[in-house]
């Protein structure tokens, strides 16, 4: 009788541990995600409607953040006319992270080719001239962190849908690797 009394309290204990265990490993990735908010923000003078490109950008960033355990909210995408406006986004932006309880707004620019970029609804990476991002503290406005990528060469073979959201994840694992300093 004694034995079993004995046997009953390691179970006890045992399933006590364990519960500890996978409430741990449940909680573990809210210890280490960010809440992002992001914004796309379109450099392409000349233009009023929203590009593929542009939200295919949208998309792999937020299957990305996603992916890596992040809160993901975006802002939506932005075509920048001029520094006025895009002051002001950048202001509408900040606000409504702070509200949303965002730990951070990442604001990526894509700059497009002038030559190349004449249709709104092609998804080629050709039509990319650079990327670049900052990430901003909401609370403060600044920039915590920035960087910039420029597309590798192109040519006829890997202009297509498949290599531009190739692209636009290894930017958005560059950007998160400039939120990896962050606390």
């Amino acid at each position: 009788l004694n034995i079993e009394f004995f046997f009953s309290d390691i179970y006890k204990e045992m399933k006590k541990n364990l519960l500890f265990a996978f409430t741990f490993l449940f909680f573990l990735p809210a210890i280490y995600s960010k809440n992002i908010n992001f914004q796309v923000v379109q450099n392409n003078p000349g233009f009023d409607t929203v590009f593929g490109v542009s939200n295919l950008f949208e998309q792999a960033l937020s299957d990305f953040f996603f992916e890596s355990g992040h809160i993901v909210s975006n802002s939506p995408v932005f075509i920048k006319e001029d520094s006025k406006s895009d002051s002001a986004e950048l202001k509408r932006a900040l606000a409504d992270t702070l509200l949303g309880g965002m730990d951070v707004l990442v604001r990526l620019e894509i700059k497009y080719d002038e030559k190349t970029a004449n249709s709104a609804g092609a998804l080629l990476p050709n039509s990319v001239k650079s990327v670049s991002w900052q990430n901003y503290n909401p609370k403060t406005g600044k920039i915590i962190s920035d960087g910039s990528i420029f597309p590798e060469k192109i040519d006829a073979s890997n202009n297509n849908e498949a290599e531009l959201y190739k692209f636009a994840s290894s930017v958005a694992a560059k950007v998160s690797s400039t939120l990896k300093s962050l606390k």
